[in-house]
């Protein structure tokens, strides 16, 4: 025999040992990353019954191996998307891939869960399609982001009309009655800046409302010492924070020009209340002032009378009450809760 030939044979084997080993550790090394993967990682044969679970399956899913081994898959399909596994498997027996797409599965606790699947084709050693692999990864999470962005950039939109309406009164009715288009300039920066400050409170909420304190505290703020205010939590709407910061922009700009504001002594005092009528919860806002100089009606109204008796009264049934009294101004609100809160009554109730 030739020595090279006697030689060669042990070298061949040798070889085809090293390639088995190496075919072998990264078997074990492949099995092991789709054991260990967070993604949920499932094979099936192509009458669609599973044949392998990893632990992402079952983190994912609920079912351990055992119980899912042997069963159909559409096992995790709601009723009304069982169509989607005969189109994959269609698919699948023609070899193709299906890519990302993303549906809805039910969980061993009947919860539905958002997942992002792809399914590739499994082939035996004659490159025969024998079934599918799939990968399923959860994405409810980014599915509700999705939906909540959405609905944020509606929200922006109609708030974005809504106050460029709001803007185009404020300049047209703040030169009425001005001496100079100084003084008239004045009141157009000074309560769009209210504004500006609410929409930055109701753009950190996502446009979900405002606190009633916040916008008091806002408001008043400039002003120090020089105010109380006391209520329990109560969440506005968009629309009624933006209107209840103009109606307390106004109070306070007329309180620190002719009311008590205007003098060391005076003092500005904010509650408000919740109480059941008839099971139904009822709001009442009230602005008092206290020793500041004797008060009167004014000679003409102007757009902060139209805040505090046009605006804020459409908001209730019964219109806002204004009292001139000698001891200072009073304005005050009152009606149903849900008129100017989205928030369930029981949250807002309290002290």
């Amino acid at each position: 025999m030739d020595p090279e030939s006697e030689l060669g044979f042990p070298i061949q084997q040798k070889r085809s040992e090293d390639a088995r080993r190496q075919a072998e550790q990264a078997g074990r090394l492949l099995a092991s990353i789709v054991e260990n993967s967070d993604d949920a990682i499932i094979s099936k044969d192509l009458n669609g019954i599973i044949t392998s679970w990893n632990q992402g399956a079952e983190l994912l899913f609920g079912y351990t191996a055992e119980e899912m081994i042997g069963k159909p898959v559409t096992t995790l399909f709601p009723a009304d998307r069982l169509d989607e596994e005969l189109d994959i498997l269609e698919r699948i027996r023609r070899g193709e891939r299906v890519h990302h797409y993303e549906t809805v599965r039910r969980r061993e606790d009947g919860i539905l869960v958002d997942v992002s699947l792809t399914v590739s084709p499994v082939k035996n050693g004659f490159g025969r399609v024998v079934g599918a692999s799939k990968i399923a990864r959860d994405v409810t999470e980014r599915t509700a982001a999705q939906a909540r962005q959405e609905v944020l950039t509606r929200e922006v939109q109609h708030q974005t009309k809504n106050l460029f309406a709001v803007v185009q009164a404020v300049v047209a009715r703040s030169f009425v009655g001005k001496a100079t288009v100084g003084e008239a300039q004045s009141a157009v920066m000074d309560r769009l800046s209210s504004l500006g400050k609410t929409h930055l409170l109701l753009m950190e909420q996502e446009w979900q409302g405002a606190e009633l304190a916040e916008i008091v505290q806002a408001e008043m703020n400039p002003f120090g010492d020089r105010f109380r205010a006391s209520g329990p939590s109560i969440v506005l709407s968009a629309k009624a924070a933006q209107n209840f910061a103009l109606a307390l922009h106004e109070l306070a700009t007329n309180a620190a020009k002719y009311g008590s504001l205007s003098s060391t002594a005076g003092r500005v005092y904010i509650t408000w209340t919740v109480t059941e009528t008839n099971g139904i919860p009822h709001l009442t806002f009230r602005w008092q002032e206290r020793g500041g100089p004797l008060v009167a009606r004014p000679a003409r109204k102007g757009f902060g009378s139209a805040v505090l008796e046009q605006v804020m009264g459409e908001y209730f049934d019964d219109p806002p009450r204004i009292d001139f009294a000698r001891g200072g101004l009073c304005y005050e609100l009152s009606g149903p809760l849900a008129s100017v809160s989205d928030q369930p009554a029981a949250a807002t109730i309290g002290g």
